[in-house]
C-alpha cells in the first residue's frame, strides 16, 4: 500500500481506473452471459434479444462523442462517476422487469452510462502515461476488464446455483438473483473513483473552453494521419456490425443448440465457458502490449483480427459445447491480442488537444455499426434456424449465417488496417 501511494498521480490513475474497469466488467460479466435466457424466459425471441442489444449500442453511439467531448472541458472524473451510478441503478431496474419494454428501456439507458465511462475512462489513461507506454498501459487496462469478464460469470453462475438449489427460487427468481449484486458492486466502485482517482488536466475555465473551441479549428492533422483515422473510422463501424451480429446471439445460440430443455442447466455452463473464454484472454493481454510497445501496433492488429474472424466462422460448426466453448475462447484470446494495440495506434494518431473527442467518436462509429449488427444478426437466426443449405459438398446449418458473415466482414476491416493505416513513429 506504501509502494502505491509513492507511485505518481499518473500511474496511480492507471491501475486505478483499471480496478474500476474490473468491478464494472465484473458487474456487468455477472450477468451479460444469463441476459438472454433472462430474455427467453420473459418471452422475447432472437429478433427481440437483437434489439435489446442495438438499444444499448444507439444510446452509446449517440452520446459516447458527446462524452468524450465534454471530458476534454470539464475533465474527465465526474462524468465517470455519472456512468457508474447510471451503472448501479440501471442493474436492479433489470431485476425488477417483467416485460420486454422494461428491459428495453434500462437497456437502452445502460447505453448512456456506458458513454460516459468507458470512452473518458481511456482518455484519462492516455492523458495519464507517456506516448511510448500506451500499448502498455492499455493492456494493463484490458487484464483488469477481462479479469472482471472472467470472474462475473462465474459469480454469476454461483449465484444463479445458489438461487436455484438452496433458495429454491423458480427458475425466473434465479435469473433475476444476480443481478442485485451488480448493483452492490457499481456502489463500491463510485466509492473508489471518488475517492482516490484524479484529472490529469484540469477543467476549463469558460474562457478557455472558448480559446480551446477556436484553437481546435486550427489544429492541422497530416494527411497520412488524416487517411489512417478515416480507416480506422470505417473500421470501427463495420468491426461494430460484425461483432453486433454475434454478440446478440451467442449465448443464446448454445442455450438452445445444446440445452434446449434445460435453461437452468445451460445458465450455469454457459457462465463457466464465457469466464474460461475471457480468462484466457487476460492472460495474453499484457505480453501483448509490451511487445506492441517494442515491434509496433500494427503486427498484432492482424494476426490477433485475421485469428479472432476465423474462431468466428467456425464456432456454429462445432458439434459439441466444449468444441463450441474452444472456439469462443480462441476467438477471446485473439481479440485481446489484439486489442491494446488496437487502442494504442489510435491513441497515437490522435492530437491531445482532441483527444476526448476523437476517442468518442471512434466509439460512436463502432456503436453505430453495433446498432444494426444484433438486430441483422437476430433476425437472420430466427429466419434461417433449423435449416440446411448445401454449397457443393458442404451442408451449411442456417444459423451458422450470422457467424460467417460476421467473420467475413471482420476480415475485410482488418485487411483495410493491414492496407492503408499509417503507424506513427513514437520513439
Amino acid at each position: 500500500m506504501q509502494l502505491f501511494w509513492k507511485m505518481d498521480t499518473g500511474r496511480r490513475n492507471l491501475y486505478l481506473l483499471s480496478f474500476l474497469a474490473f468491478m464494472v466488467m465484473t458487474g456487468f460479466g455477472l450477468v451479460m452471459p444469463l441476459l438472454p435466457i433472462y430474455v427467453k424466459l420473459l418471452g422475447g425471441n432472437a429478433t427481440e434479444l437483437g434489439v435489446l442489444m442495438a438499444s444499448f449500442m444507439l444510446t452509446r453511439a449517440v452520446f459516447a462523442t458527446g462524452f468524450g467531448n465534454l471530458s476534454d472541458r470539464i475533465g474527465r472524473k465526474n462524468i465517470i462517476l455519472g456512468g457508474v451510478v447510471l451503472y448501479g441503478v440501471l442493474s436492479i431496474v433489470f431485476a425488477l422487469s417483467t416485460e420486454m419494454w422494461e428491459l428495453l428501456l434500462a437497456r437502452s439507458i445502460q447505453g448512456i452510462s456506458s458513454a460516459m465511462v468507458w470512452p473518458v475512462s481511456e482518455a484519462l489513461i492516455i492523458d495519464s502515461v507517456e506516448p511510448a507506454e500506451r500499448g502498455y498501459a492499455m493492456s494493463v487496462y484490458m487484464v483488469f476488464s477481462n479479469a472482471g469478464m472472467a470472474a462475473g460469470p462465474f459469480l454469476g453462475g454461483a449465484l444463479l446455483y445458489i438461487g436455484r438449489e438452496h433458495l429454491h427460487l423458480p427458475v425466473l427468481e434465479s435469473y433475476r438473483f444476480p443481478f442485485y449484486f451488480t448493483g452492490i458492486i457499481m456502489f463500491m466502485a463510485f466509492v473508489a473513483v471518488l475517492i482516490f482517482v484524479k484529472d490529469i488536466l484540469p477543467p476549463l475555465t469558460e474562457k478557455e473552453a472558448r480559446d480551446r473551441k477556436e484553437e481546435i479549428k486550427t489544429i492541422e492533422i497530416e494527411p497520412e494521419v488524416r487517411r489512417s483515422l478515416r480507416v480506422l473510422y470505417a473500421n470501427g463501424l463495420m468491426n461494430g456490425f460484425a461483432m453486433g451480429l454475434v454478440s446478440s446471439i451467442l449465448v443464446y445460440y448454445i442455450s438452445i443448440r445444446f440445452f434446449p430443455y434445460d435453461d437452468a442447466t445451460a445458465g450455469t455452463v454457459i457462465a463457466v465457458i464465457m469466464g474460461l473464454a475471457t480468462l484466457s484472454g487476460m492472460f495474453v493481454a499484457i505480453p501483448a502490449g509490451k511487445i506492441a510497445d517494442r515491434i509496433g501496433r500494427k503486427p498484432q492488429i492482424i494476426i490477433g483480427g485475421y485469428l479472432s474472424r476465423i474462431a468466428t466462422i467456425f464456432m456454429p460448426f462445432m458439434p459439441t459445447a466444449a468444441l463450441a466453448g474452444n472456439m469462443v475462447l480462441l476467438r477471446f484470446s485473439a481479440f485481446n491480442v489484439t486489442s491494446p494495440a488496437f487502442r494504442a495506434l489510435q491513441a497515437d494518431l490522435i492530437p491531445e488537444k482532441i483527444r476526448g473527442k476523437l476517442i468518442g467518436f471512434l466509439q460512436t462509429m463502432f456503436n453505430t455499426g453495433a446498432i444494426v449488427g444484433p438486430i441483422i444478426g437476430g433476425v437472420l437466426f430466427d429466419a434461417f434456424s433449423n435449416h440446411r443449405y448445401m454449397l457443393g459438398p458442404l451442408s451449411i446449418p442456417g444459423e451458422s449465417f450470422p457467424f460467417i458473415l460476421s467473420g467475413g466482414v471482420g476480415i475485410f476491416t482488418i485487411t483495410l488496417i493491414w492496407l492503408y493505416v499509417k503507424e506513427p513513429d513514437i520513439k
